[in-house]
C-alpha cells in the first residue's frame, strides 16, 4: 500500500516539477501569450502526463495507468494552487473532451512504466531516469549518424556492387531484448550464399584458439574484408538502433540457434537491447572465446550506468580506429 502512496505522491509532485521547469523555459525564450508559447505548453502537458503514468507505474508495479491518473489530478491541483498553467487544449465549452487525451496517455505511460519494473534487469530496477535518456540518446546520435555517414553508405554500397554480384546488405534474424526476434542489418561482407551458419561453425572448430571470430575467413571477398577491418560493415545497423530494436552498447545479440541450446546465464543477456559496441567489443573483440564474451556481457547488465556507457563509446572508437581484433 505504501508503494501505491508513495506512486501517486511522487508522479503529482514530479510532473509539477517536470511541468513547471517547461513553462519557465519557455516564458525565458520566447514571448508569453503568444501562439507558438501556447502550443508548445500544450504539447509540454501532453508530455509531463506521459510522464505522469510512467512513474506512477514504475513505482507501483500494478495497475500504474490508475494510479497514475490520481498523481495527475494530484498534479493538476498542485498547479493550480502555485497559478502554473496547466492548460488543456480546449475551450471551456468542450473542456471535458480534453481529458480523454490526457487518459489515453496516461495508460501508455502506467503500461510502459509497469514493463520497465516488470523486466528491468535487478540493479536497474531503482533507476528510473537511465533507460529514459539511453533510449534518447540512442535515437538521437543514431538518426544524426545516418544523416552523416549516408554519403559514405552509398560509397560502401557501390563498392559492395562492383566487388562481389549479390545484394548490398546482408539480412539476418537476431534475437533482441526479451527474446524478441530482431532482423539484423549489415552490410555484405561475403560472397553471395556463403553466409550458411553451419559453414560458420564448422571454420571455428578448425582454428587452434577458440576465438569468436574467423581469421582469414575463405568466405569474405576482399572488399568486405576491408569493410571488417575498419568496422564499415556495422553501419546500416544504426537503423536497427534508430527503431529501437538495438541499442549504441550492450551485448552482441544472439543468433536463434545459439538461444536454443542457452542455459539460464545466456539468457541474462536478453535483459536489455543488443548493443553496436559493448564491453566484450572493448576488452578483445574477435579475439575473445564465447565463455569471455559472455562473462563480459552479463558483467555489462550488472554494471551498467552512464559513466561505463561513456567509457565504451571512448574505448570502441580506439578499438576501431585501430583496428584492434577485427578480422
Amino acid at each position: 500500500m505504501l508503494n501505491k502512496i508513495r506512486s501517486i505522491i511522487e508522479s503529482g509532485l514530479l510532473s509539477l516539477i517536470l511541468f513547471w521547469s517547461f513553462v519557465k523555459f519557455y516564458n525565458l525564450v520566447l514571448v508569453p501569450e503568444t501562439l507558438i508559447t501556447v502550443i508548445l505548453i500544450i504539447i509540454a502537458h501532453y508530455l509531463t502526463t506521459v510522464f505522469c503514468g510512467y512513474w506512477a507505474g514504475w513505482r507501483s508495479k500494478n495497475d500504474g495507468w490508475l494510479y497514475g491518473i490520481v498523481g495527475y489530478v494530484l498534479f493538476r491541483a498542485l498547479a493550480l494552487k502555485f497559478d502554473v498553467h496547466a492548460v488543456l487544449p480546449f475551450p471551456h465549452r468542450i473542456r471535458l473532451l480534453g481529458f480523454i487525451p490526457i487518459l489515453a496517455l496516461l495508460m501508455f505511460g502506467g503500461v510502459i512504466g509497469e514493463q520497465r519494473a516488470r523486466y528491468a534487469s535487478e540493479n536497474q530496477s531503482n533507476q528510473v531516469i537511465y533507460p529514459i535518456i539511453k533510449r534518447t540518446l540512442d535515437f538521437v546520435i543514431s538518426t544524426s549518424a545516418l544523416l552523416i555517414t549516408a554519403p559514405l553508405m552509398l560509397a560502401i554500397a557501390f563498392g559492395i556492387k562492383l566487388t562481389s554480384p549479390g545484394p548490398v546488405f546482408f539480412h539476418q534474424k537476431r534475437v533482441g531484448q526479451h527474446g524478441r526476434i530482431i532482423h539484423m542489418i549489415k552490410f555484405r561482407t561475403m560472397s553471395e550464399n556463403d553466409d550458411n551458419e553451419l559453414d560458420r561453425l564448422e571454420l571455428l572448430k578448425t582454428q587452434e584458439d577458440q576465438a569468436c571470430q574467423i581469421k582469414d575467413d575463405p568466405r569474405i571477398f576482399p572488399f568486405g574484408r576491408f569493410l571488417r577491418k575498419n568496422s564499415l560493415d556495422e553501419l546500416p545497423q544504426l537503423i536497427n538502433i534508430a527503431t529501437g530494436e538495438m541499442s549504441l552498447i550492450g551485448p552482441r545479440p544472439l543468433v536463434p540457434e545459439e538461444l536454443e541450446i542457452s542455459d539460464g546465464i545466456t539468457l541474462k543477456r536478453l535483459e536489455v537491447k543488443p548493443g553496436l559496441t559493448g564491453l566484450a567489443q572493448i576488452s578483445g573483440r574477435g579475439n575473445l572465446t564465447p565463455d569471455e564474451r559472455l562473462k563480459m556481457d552479463i558483467e555489462y547488465i550488472e554494471r551498467q550506468s552512464f559513466f561505463l556507457d561513456l567509457k565504451i563509446v571512448l574505448i570502441t572508437t580506439w578499438r576501431v580506429l585501430t583496428r584492434h581484433g577485427a578480422y
